[in-house]
């Protein structure tokens, strides 16, 4: 049974239809609402907010696909399956491609019904999720598709709220990928100090013989080669944030300096002679186990204590799964709009594969994931293909989609055979008649063993 109560409507002229399904459907945690034709259905949609929507294709009056392609008027996102205790061909073909997400015969086993509902309102909320994402793109909202909705996210969210109006030091901790610095210019964002710079720097990737000049500038004829002063990165956060990216790789000599400044909170440019006083928030992330590298003496206590004020972690993207679906649709938006590339959605299937990949590089590799699938992308809409992580998933990955119903599968079949034949074979003008890309075609062609045709 699942946690949560997800809300199905069931059209259906067969009121002992109605009844037996709503009482198996509730043992799997459906609430179920019955409704003895199209227009009754209608009216509870206007006023009601179900998950999905349990539809029989021939009753009196208005008939199934007519009531489908109302509820398709009103948008894509609410699943519907269709039933039908003809099994006609065609019936099934009309209702897969008037927007119906699965089709069953009648009489069917209530449990595969259920797999269905289970699988289209996942579904759904997958596509719902990621037009999100996508609509934060378009406000430029970014921090908050990559705070999402998962539990350890929203403390997250809650402490930035909390830290950022102070002006206390932050060590944000995390894998590598888990978006350390939208974090920290999160809290730069929403902090009095917004108006002042955020300046960041890798001190893992400054040389350890540069990385004092780097933060503390020097003075005209410091050493050979210093032609002029040099103003350093602490300066120039002046009023504004410092964000020390990496900072477990500080070398010890340079931790002794970086404490004396956070205690004196002045400096000394290199070859100066005079503190400098610094109005500068610090905010230091890394990927490191500072703890461990205090008891290994590659990291100053004191330092770590200075630090380590706030602590925020940041959790993988393997411990946020339901997060995945607004960021690929805020990454899609992005990139789309960035390369100017007519990619317009991601498929549930695609979202599922997605959800099913642990990404031991996080979000910047589901960034990643997402940038190369938009540029190698044939069609508007991206599909498990456009990926490279089903060779990663192998053989342990978990089921991408529930098989289709026999009846469906040969109804679909079918209809690729018919329009083939009405094309004489040109696959190009088959798929503009089925409504799908080429490349569905073939993938199509090649699953019911057509491609010799």
């Amino acid at each position: 049974m699942q946690d949560e109560i997800r809300k199905v409507l069931i059209i259906d002229d067969e009121k002992n239809l109605r009844g037996s399904l709503a009482e198996f459907l509730a043992l799997d945690g459906f609430e179920c609402t019955g409704a003895a034709n199209g227009e009754e259905g209608l009216s509870l949609l206007e006023n009601t907010v179900f998950d999905a929507v349990v539809l029989d294709l021939r009753m009196p009056g208005m008939d199934g696909l007519a009531v489908l392609q109302k509820i398709r008027e009103g948008g894509p996102a609410l699943p519907v399956i269709m039933m039908s205790a003809h099994g006609d061909i065609s019936d099934a073909v009309a209702a897969m491609k008037a927007g119906a997400a699965d089709y069953l015969v009648k009489p069917f086993d209530p449990a595969e019904l259920v797999i269905r509902l289970d699988k289209a309102v996942s579904d759904s909320r997958l596509m719902r999720m990621a037009r999100v994402g996508q609509r934060l793109d378009t406000s430029r909202s970014t921090a908050g598709a990559w705070l999402g909705d998962a539990p350890a996210m929203k403390e997250i969210g809650s402490l930035i709220r909390r830290v950022a109006p102070t002006p206390s030091t932050v060590l944000i901790t995390g894998e590598s990928g888990t978006g350390k610095e939208v974090i920290a210019r999160e809290i730069h964002r929403v902090s009095p100090r917004s108006a002042g710079p955020f300046v960041p720097i890798n001190v893992g990737a400054v040389p350890e013989n540069l990385l004092e000049s780097e933060l503390f500038g020097y003075e005209k004829g410091a050493f050979t080669g210093a032609d002029s002063r040099k103003t350093g990165l602490f300066e120039l956060a002046s009023g504004g944030t410092l964000f020390l990216d990496e900072l477990g790789e500080m070398p010890l000599s340079m931790q002794v300096k970086m404490l004396r400044v956070l205690q004196d909170r002045a400096l000394m440019r290199v070859g100066g002679s005079r503190p400098i006083p610094i109005d500068v928030r610090i905010i230091a992330a890394t990927n490191r186990d500072l703890e461990a590298a205090v008891e290994a003496g590659k990291f100053r206590e004191d330092l770590y204590f200075r630090l380590n004020v706030i602590r925020l972690r940041l959790p993988a993207l393997r411990e946020r799964k339901e997060d995945i679906a607004p960021l690929a649709g805020l990454f899609l938006s992005r990139f789309a709009r960035e390369m100017g590339r007519p990619v317009t959605d991601i498929s549930p299937e695609a979202l599922r594969l997605l959800s099913s990949y642990s990404f031991p590089g996080n979000i910047r590799e589901l960034e990643n994931s997402i940038e190369r699938a938009v540029i190698l992308c044939e069609t508007a809409t991206l599909v498990p293909a456009d990926f490279a992580l089903e060779e990663r998933l192998g053989k342990i990955a978990p089921p991408l989609s529930v098989p289709a119903p026999v009846s469906v599968r040969e109804a679909e079949k079918m209809a690729v055979i018919a329009a083939l034949e009405r094309n004489s074979g040109h696959r190009e003008k088959t798929a503009v008649e089925l409504g799908i890309s080429r490349r569905t075609l073939l993938t199509k062609m090649k699953e019911y063993n057509l491609l010799e045709r």
